[in-house]
């Protein structure tokens, strides 16, 4: 410091005041010189980890990026594997075969009975569709019920395994007559109208079709389990795991 100020002194009185001025600037330069560099040390580090956090958001934002990028991926092939599944089965229902695959409507199921056993269908064609009251209901597994409602846009269906529900059938190789009833669960209770005719669980029942039936004949229903005293009917289109559906144009008078 006692060199700085000599300098100056110097400067001012011994010499050109341009001289005293570089003089000092050196002074200056030489005192302050180790200062700025220990500052810029002691900030680099401050400065690298802004540039980290600049790249650290930089990668945080890719990263949202790519994650919605992939949710939509997701979306879009979950969209796609629903689309053909529902296209999988309106083709089993317009290939239906026998008198499931007389001329129909096909309606998607909008309600299930809010889950009761036995409850209505509802669906999502009506009156403007051509749907009337008594029509059978198919699905790609077999007969459904009958609709009992309409609406112009909508309608109800009674399942088969609706406590109110009974149908004319015939089953086994021998086509033995019977009836089957609901009682609101899964299966339905078969009746045979002679109790000694031929039957082994796993027949398939159908409907008979008689003379002022609610069904066209030959409808299939299900498989027979049980044995002598207690048949049942297991339904091939349980009514709680429907989808989509065909609504056949159909009337007990035609």
């Amino acid at each position: 410091m006692a060199s700085a100020l000599t300098l100056v002194v110097i400067g001012r009185w011994g010499g050109p005041a341009a001289s005293a001025e570089g003089a000092l600037r050196t002074v200056a330069r030489a005192a302050f010189g180790p200062v700025e560099s220990a500052g810029d040390t002691a900030f680099r580090p401050l400065r690298g980890a802004a540039a980290a956090l600049r790249r650290g958001g930089d990668l945080a934002r890719a990263e949202a990026g790519l994650a919605g990028a992939r949710e939509r991926a997701r979306s879009e092939a979950a969209r796609a594997e629903a689309l053909e599944a529902e296209n999988g089965r309106l083709a089993a229902l317009l290939h239906l075969d026998g008198a499931a695959g007389g001329d129909g409507v096909a309606a998607r199921v909008t309600s299930t009975g809010a889950g009761r056993s036995g409850g209505t269908l509802g669906l999502d064609r009506g009156g403007d569709d051509g749907i009337r009251v008594g029509m059978p209901v198919v699905a790609a597994g077999g007969l459904v019920g009958r609709v009992v409602e309409v609406s112009p846009r909508h309608s109800t269906v009674l399942p088969l395994v609706a406590p109110t529900s009974a149908v004319g059938v015939r089953v086994g190789h021998a086509g033995a007559a019977g009836v089957v009833q609901g009682d609101g669960g899964s299966a339905l209770r078969l009746d045979l109208l002679d109790p000694s005719a031929p039957l082994e669980s796993g027949d398939l029942a159908v409907t008979s079709g008689l003379r002022h039936s609610l069904f066209p004949a030959g409808l299939p229903l299900g498989r027979v389990t049980g044995g002598r005293g207690r048949f049942l009917v297991h339904p091939f289109a349980p009514p709680d795991r429907l989808e989509v559906v065909k609504v056949l144009r159909w009337s007990p008078e035609g």
